[in-house]
């Protein structure tokens, strides 16, 4: 609902203001909105977790320990393993592209992100918007879920939830792939901050691989294959980290 206030609001402004010219100004500034949504959809949300683990432990749902906490290491890890998830999402989904109408989303994304500096995008769609769309789709949505049925169907409707909400088939395929491996591996790790770290690491992932992998094109061919190995190995050892490290009272004191 945030969300869409401040789209219609933005374009309605833009109009107003500018006439024809409102629509390409909207574009150029959606980014900006993006990360705007973000801010103000944590507000409440934030409320609305607190109160249902209020909840959650006055019924005996989960302990009222606190969350588990996360090392420097192991957030390192978990970015990695965002970044490999993303990029192994993205060759999954170029792989059925014909189905998919990639070539238009593609389109549509250059024209958002083309003419903004990389900290900007980094710090509105890298950090701000994933930040607040785990907050929605795993403490919320997942949690909520996960307090009337077993955590594995939990883990599939939520995904669905977050590839239903992006709005285009292209990012409901690899948004649904990605929100079910988030809250696969909150559930493992017990910590809020894994689904986010995951997010962002793989948001991030996404802005800076164009330019990574030209340059490495243009100066290392051999590197991309590098690339690709050093995320598969990064991926799987933290895949392998955190289920050793997983125990049931772990999972539950979310």
């Amino acid at each position: 609902m945030i969300s869409q206030i401040i789209g219609y609001a933005g374009i309605w402004l833009a109009m107003q203001l500018l006439g024809e010219g409102g629509t390409e100004a909207y574009y150029n500034n959606a980014i900006l909105l993006t990360g705007l949504t973000g801010l103000i959809t944590m507000i409440p949300c934030l409320y609305f977790y607190k109160k249902d683990r209020r909840a959650r432990i006055a019924g005996g749902l989960v302990t009222g320990q606190k969350p588990n906490r996360l090392s420097i290491g192991e957030c390192g890890l978990i970015l990695v393993m965002g970044a490999g998830f993303a990029q192994f999402a993205n060759m999954f989904v170029n792989m059925i592209g014909s189905f998919l109408n990639t070539e238009e989303y593609q389109e549509t994304m250059s024209q958002l992100t083309d003419g903004k500096s990389m900290f900007f995008l980094i710090v509105c769609m890298g950090i701000i918007a994933p930040l607040a769309e785990e907050i929605v789709f795993r403490w919320l949505i997942y949690l909520r879920l996960r307090d009337y049925m077993r955590s594995g169907e939990a883990i599939v409707i939520s995904g669905l939830f977050f590839g239903i909400y992006h709005g285009n088939l292209v990012q409901g395929v690899y948004a649904s792939i990605l929100g079910c491996l988030f809250a696969y591996f909150l559930e493992q790790t017990g910590s809020l901050w894994t689904s986010v770290l995951l997010h962002m690491g793989a948001n991030i992932w996404s802005l800076v691989l164009p330019e990574l992998a030209a340059w490495l094109l243009d100066r290392y061919p051999m590197g991309i294959a590098v690339m690709l190995v050093l995320l598969l190995t990064g991926m799987c050892a933290g895949i392998s980290y955190f289920r050793n490290r997983t125990d049931t009272e772990q999972r539950r004191i979310i």
